[in-house]
């Protein structure tokens, strides 16, 4: 037991700490072609919140004050949704004020009309709050989130039982007490959330070099071909084997050998378009497939940056082929057996290069 929780304090602690990636969040419906359609449904939900506002709660809550802020705050929710339907995706900074806002309104609703229906309406604001964070920020975010929550719920406990024949003290520890698993729920959903993820990038990923291994080539090829930019008409796939690299692994050790297979991804990487695919599918050997057209793809450039100085030194035989974009693109086309076939040939030519000496490329 121990043991057990010793390791899952440490699966915490990593959550925890993990920077918070925005933009491949929100790449990864991009990818999948629904970031639009979840835009604006945010936009949906946010501005109807804003209008449920002013038509169900604001003819209900007493005081020129009450009213003001609700109104505000109901416009407020309006505009963010215009924000999300009509504007491109917001950044995190405008996430993050978004939600600061959202934060800020709901509490001041709730303290300057402290009854039952704005503490109901405030708590399920709250909570769509919530949601939004599991998905689209950290930790950090989501717990400060969670503890403004409980001090608003306190403060409005506090007011309600002043209004009320309740015992403030007890009263309030009961109400906050009932409330905070519901409100530290969403941590935990993101934590299981973090961890499918993680789990998910681990199966497609080499854990030396943190490349694609080849079950992750093969799953991101079709977010290669999504969204072609014009212009570029064939696929290109390049098979790299380091020559000689058993020389290395026995001279200097597997240690150095790792390290060198750790530069020469980080220098393939360099040499390459930040859209392209880059893989380890084996020990020595790499795998890139990219679009490009004739005149863009420069044969020798992943070969040159493996082979730029340094210690221990080593270069690489490059095999190339391509295949028209139209065919990898054509109805009915199993996209996994062609890009198989196209390695294929690919690594032919790749073994043609090292029985010519290594450090050279062929098409």
């Amino acid at each position: 037991m121990q043991g057990s929780v010793g390791a899952f304090g440490g699966f915490v602690r990593q959550w925890w700490s993990e920077p918070v990636d925005y933009v491949a969040q929100v790449e990864y419906f991009g990818k999948r072609g629904v970031a639009r359609a979840i835009k604006t449904l945010i936009g949906l939900g946010t501005g109807a919140h804003g209008i449920i506002t002013l038509v169900v709660v604001l003819p209900f809550v007493g005081g020129l004050a009450a009213h003001v802020v609700v109104a505000s705050f109901g416009v407020m929710q309006i505009l963010w949704g215009w924000v999300w339907c009509l504007r491109p995706w917001p950044s995190r900074w405008t996430s993050l004020a978004f939600v600061v806002s959202a934060d800020i309104g709901i509490a001041a609703m709730v303290q300057v009309d402290a009854s039952w229906l704005a503490g109901l309406f405030g708590f399920n604001a709250f909570a769509m709050i919530s949601v939004y964070l599991v998905f689209f920020d950290g930790p950090k975010v989501l717990a400060g989130h969670a503890l403004w929550t409980l001090l608003s719920a306190t403060a409005f406990a506090v007011q309600i039982s002043a209004s009320t024949s309740f015992s403030a003290p007890s009263f309030t520890v009961s109400a906050v007490a009932a409330i905070t698993p519901v409100v530290l729920s969403p941590l935990g959903v993101q934590l299981g959330i973090w961890a499918m993820r993680k789990d998910a990038h681990e199966s497609v990923t080499d854990p030396l070099t943190g490349l694609l291994n080849r079950r992750g080539l093969y799953l991101h090829v079709e977010d290669l071909l999504r969204d072609t930019p014009p212009g570029l008409t064939d696929v290109v796939v390049v098979v790299i084997d380091l020559d000689r690299f058993k020389d290395v692994n026995d001279r200097f050790g597997h240690t150095v050998g790792d390290e060198v297979l750790i530069r020469s991804a980080r220098r393939i990487k360099s040499s390459v378009r930040g859209s392209a695919l880059v893989a380890r599918v084996g020990g020595e050997e790499f795998v890139v497939v990219d679009l490009a057209d004739d005149e863009q793809w420069d044969f020798d450039r992943i070969r040159d940056a493996i082979a730029a100085p340094a210690e221990p030194a080593v270069t690489a035989s490059v095999g190339i082929t391509s295949v028209s974009l139209a065919d990898f693109t054509a109805p009915g086309t199993d996209r996994v057996a062609l890009l198989d076939s196209s390695i294929t040939r690919a690594d032919d030519a790749m073994f043609h290069a090292k029985r010519k000496g290594g450090n050279s490329t062929t098409t």
